[in-house]
């Protein structure tokens, strides 16, 4: 195998194999000259490199499951694994083959909303969702792959496919003999009730939406193992990427069938979405380890799955580590334990702490490494379009006002947006960001970026040219219909000091303009329902876009429902025409493997994205990946999100910690109990 070192942000243009292009972009400002704050070098290897699916010889387990098969109470390893099971390769190992035992402790911000991530819920986020969920392929390690090999997705859950000459057909195989943590078998059961139960099922709010996936794919189930998806239109490798986390993780039909109101004549759609309650715990999944303790407020305690599926090349079952915790603060203080030594992990995400941490991890007595990737963490603005979903005549026309792209313009430029980033670190962490994709995406071209300067009398004119007048003198415009005030309920994450800043400075700087904002907390829980039921007038959040495939529903009109800030209602959806082409392609997007074409159509949608002001920009900032110096195999090129979040891409399964320096675990020798 063959090894060459890059840095990260070569391998940003490179790794998706974008072709450099001599495209004429119409801009009327170029966006100002980016300094980049990674330093990062890594090892690109093949896409097989990584991991591959055979048999070994013989296999181990981790020492306390001996008692456990002893006692009769767990078949042995081999009859646990599959006949062949993922095999992670050594040479991809930065630090080799573990050990086992230990805690890996992790500190996050959010509360789990509950268990059924096919109905759309999350288990708190911070890497608790991607322990317990395993997908039909992977994203996270494709940063560690060399261009000539970026060909889509790694396999997962789906150990191969293949297409049909017409590309109208995808046909996938599933690893054979894989078992829920419970014991029972994983097959295409469960794929058809993911598929055909909740995400075709429009009452469930799956990750994926009804009809959205392909343009309208349709499942088969062929055997035990095998299905097939039959596409309307052409498609190519790139919707394959799709069904990686977080929307193509089936869940255990098993368990879920019960409360599913197609199974169920008592069931409602309201109980299934609650079928696995975050206070009921463990539940049966397919990932490293199972969620077996939740103490609200406090943390929840995860512990390895005997079932589960992966290995190393002794043939020792993955994971290494016996337990996880997830110790439920804030999103701050997972950066400060981290640093200090009692949490193991953070995606340095909170730009407050970024000149304190920086200085504390350069001691040589640190107990963490500091490392900052590209810039792929953005915050923006979302309007709420959906004018006829609006009620009272105050609400329509104020929806009707943010359809308008002059006061969209205006918006834009009555932010002043070093401020706001001075406002949240102080240094050259904050670039301005105009809306879609991040400048850390390998699809992000300054070029194709329409660039807004600060500049409040431009604001201030177009303004005046919509008919907007201070007409009671108490400095806030006026609506010309209803002649109220124009007054914009902003939502915000409560829980988000960072995003609480850029709330209470975009505040003051719009003030300026006349556009008067009242800021209105909510807790994460309660977040995404809001967002998604379309029942706010504007939200400010991090939104990262990063891959025109990634999470596309949040960022791109792609279905009904998407995004949230134009829900269609009973008489349909009253698109903006920059809005249809936007659709348009999407689908030319995911219908060619031509990276050229590929790159075009993307710079057209940023392009479309910004020089509409789809979501009012805000500012981008790289992250930092702090890992505890004790963990080992945490490879030190990983970035913090490229095409997933950290927690995937570093391979948790694969992470160990030596004997001597393992923590106290605190339920040791136990498994879930069902």
């Amino acid at each position: 195998m063959t090894l060459r070192k890059t840095t990260l942000q070569r391998s940003l243009m490179t790794g998706a194999c974008i072709a450099a292009m001599a495209t004429t972009y119409a801009t009327a400002d170029q966006m100002p000259a980016e300094r980049s704050l990674s330093g990062l070098q890594y090892e690109l290897i093949g896409r097989g490199d990584i991991y591959s699916y055979r048999a070994l010889d013989s296999y181990n387990q981790a020492p306390f499951l001996d008692a456990l098969v002893s006692e009769g109470k767990l078949p042995p390893v081999s009859e646990r694994l599959p006949a062949e099971p993922l095999v992670f390769s050594t040479a991809a190992m930065s630090d080799g083959l573990g050990e086992y035992g230990g805690v890996f402790r992790h500190v996050i911000g959010g509360r789990p909303e509950g268990f059924n991530w096919l109905a759309g819920q999350h288990q708190g986020w911070g890497g608790i969702n991607m322990a317990v969920q395993e997908c039909l392929v992977r994203q996270g390690p494709r940063w560690q792959v060399k261009a000539e090999d970026q060909s889509g997705p790694l396999p997962n859950l789906a150990k191969s496919w293949e297409w049909n000459a017409e590309m109208t057909e995808l046909t996938m195989h599933l690893v054979e003999g894989i078992k829920w943590s419970d014991g029972d078998a994983f097959d295409t059961d469960d794929i058809a009730f993911w598929w055909n139960d909740n995400v075709e099922n429009e009452n469930v709010a799956s990750r994926i939406q009804a009809g959205s996936f392909g343009g309208g794919a349709k499942l088969d189930v062929i055997d035990a193992y095998t299905f097939k998806f039959t596409f309307p239109s052409k498609q190519s490798n790139t919707v394959i990427e799709g069904l990686a986390y977080i929307q193509g993780c089936p869940g255990p039909s098993h368990v879920l069938k019960a409360s599913h109101p197609t199974y169920n004549a008592s069931a409602t759609y309201d109980s299934y979405l609650n079928a696995m309650p975050a206070d009921n715990v463990p539940y049966p999944v397919l990932g490293a380890w199972v969620p077996v303790e939740h103490k609200a407020d406090e943390i929840v305690i995860l512990r390895r799955n005997p079932y589960y599926w992966k290995v190393d090349e002794a043939g020792n079952q993955l994971p290494y580590i016996n337990e996880m915790h997830f110790k439920l603060t804030t999103w701050d203080d997972r950066t400060t334990q981290a640093l200090a030594g009692t949490g193991d992990w953070s995606n340095m995400e909170n730009p407050g702490n970024y000149v304190e941490a920086l200085k504390q991890s350069q001691d040589p007595n640190s107990p963490v490494s500091a490392k900052f990737g590209p810039r792929t963490l953005a915050w923006r603005i979302e309007l709420n379009f959906a004018q006829n979903l609006a009620e009272g005549a105050y609400d329509k026309e104020l929806r009707g006002l943010f359809r308008n792209t002059d006061f969209r313009a205006a918006m834009s430029h009555a932010i002043d947006r070093d401020a706001v980033g001075q406002a949240l670190a102080r240094g050259p962490f904050a670039y301005p960001y105009m809306g879609g994709f991040a400048s850390g995406s390998p699809y992000y071209h300054a070029e194709a970026t329409h660039y807004t300067p600060f500049d409040q009398g431009k604001a201030a004119e177009l303004l005046a040219g919509l008919g907007l007048k201070d007409t009671d003198g108490n400095g806030v415009l006026n609506l010309p219909e209803t002649g109220e005030d124009l007054v914009i309920d902003m939502t915000f994450k409560s829980q988000r000091t960072d995003d609480r800043k850029q709330v209470d400075a975009v505040t003051s700087q719009l003030a300026e303009v006349g556009i008067r904002v009242l800021p209105k907390s909510v807790d994460e829980t309660s977040f995404d329902p809001m967002r998604n039921s379309g029942d706010f007038t504007a939200i400010l959040q991090r939104a990262n876009f990063i891959l025109p495939t990634r999470e596309t529903c949040g960022n791109l009109p792609v279905s009904d429902i998407c995004p949230a800030f134009h829900l269609t209602g009973a008489d349909g959806r009253d698109m903006m025409d920059f809005e249809v082409e936007l659709a348009d392609l999407v689908q030319k997007f995911g219908s060619t493997d031509d990276a050229a074409a590929q790159s075009q159509y993307a710079d057209r949608m940023q392009t479309l994205l910004s020089q509409n002001y789809y979501n009012i920009g805000l500012i981008q900032v790289p992250a930092a990946l702090l890992v505890n110096k004790r963990v080992k195999n945490a490879h030190p090129g990983t970035p913090v999100f490229m095409y997933e979040w950290a927690e995937d891409a570093v391979i948790r399964e694969r992470l160990w910690v030596p004997a001597d320096q393992q923590t106290e675990e605190l339920l040791p020798g136990t498994i879930a109990e069902y």
